[in-house]
């Protein structure tokens, strides 16, 4: 079995989910990165896939895709903030 995962739903939903409180020893947040690498580490030990791609939205602002299709994708929501996107950085590591 081939499983593809999202992996920015589950970053956005561990760093809404899981208190910002929860930090490295240089204080920086590790929220979602916890919780993507939580369920992860759960995803794998129960299911056991032979194969596994995990894929990150690429930020490329107006040049991207999704924004050529429909200039109002995403035009509501306010950018990431620095703390997130460095758990993003962390994420894609794991």
């Amino acid at each position: 079995m081939v499983y593809l995962i999202d992996a920015s739903v589950f970053v956005f939903k561990a760093w809404f989910s899981i208190p910002a409180e929860m930090t490295d020893p240089a204080s920086n947040p590790v929220n979602a990165l916890y919780g993507f690498s939580r369920f992860l580490g759960d995803f794998l030990e129960k299911m056991q896939p032979e194969f596994v791609a995990v894929a990150f939205d690429e930020n490329r602002g107006e040049t991207c895709v999704r924004t050529a299709i429909y200039p109002e994708y995403k035009a509501n929501r306010d950018p990431a903030p620095p703390e997130l996107k460095l758990q993003f950085e962390r994420c894609r590591a794991v």
